[in-house]
């Protein structure tokens, strides 16, 4: 899918691994979802104001980078929404309004 942030592909792919002994636990997988989650809370925590810092403090490089990974696909996503209109109808489709009273 576009965007899609390279760790959360990376981890998908592992939990995929024809070896079963090779793929992430529940538990490491929860353990990598919730740091992930934590990360981006605080990322948007620190910047609501909108001056981005792209700081979060206590987090290793690693996490650090998978964060922005995420931020930018969000941007992206959020930027590829605005471009595209919110509605779009079917060129064939008819539409009429009517009383609700006529319906009932």
């Amino acid at each position: 899918i576009k965007n899609t942030p390279k760790c959360y592909i990376d981890l998908m792919k592992k939990c995929w691994d024809s070896d079963p002994s090779n793929r992430p636990t529940i538990i490491m997988l929860e353990n990598i979802l919730s740091e992930w989650n934590r990360c981006i809370s605080e990322y948007y925590k620190v910047n609501r104001d909108g001056n981005y810092k792209y700081k979060v403090l206590g987090i290793n490089n690693q996490l650090k980078d998978d964060m922005l990974e995420f931020v930018k696909a969000d941007k992206a996503l959020i930027q590829e929404q605005a471009n595209t209109s919110v509605i779009q109808s079917h060129l064939q489709a008819y539409y009429t309004s009517r009383k609700l009273t006529e319906i009932l």
